[in-house]
């Protein structure tokens, strides 16, 4: 089972939301290896912003990525459907890209 263990005593499966606690984003994201379209990336959270129901997240994905991209994050939204968007993003180059992440279904 993939999890994501964000208390000493819960488990959390991947495809739960993980509303708009920022702690919760930050454990289930940072240090992540993740595919990004063709490359494999590790993920570094830069910093964590909410408004309203919204996340934005700002990452760094490869170390010379520097700011980064913004994964902007609605609140009923999941790790599966963060690491999924991520699959079939093409990066444009455009400092501090703005991702939508949306939402993908487990069947």
């Amino acid at each position: 089972m993939d999890v994501v263990d964000l208390h000493p005593l819960t488990a959390v499966p991947t495809n739960a939301p993980l509303g708009t606690e920022a702690d919760a984003w930050f454990m289930a994201l940072d240090s992540r290896v993740v595919r990004v379209g063709d490359d494999t990336c590790l993920l570094r959270i830069e910093g964590i912003h909410s408004c309203r129901s919204t996340l934005w997240i700002q990452v760094s994905l490869f170390e010379e990525s520097t700011p980064g991209v913004v994964l902007q994050v609605h609140g009923g939204l999941s790790l599966h459907d963060v690491v999924e968007t991520l699959k079939s993003v093409v990066l444009s180059g455009v400092p501090l890209e703005i991702i939508k992440i949306d939402r993908h279904w487990r069947v």
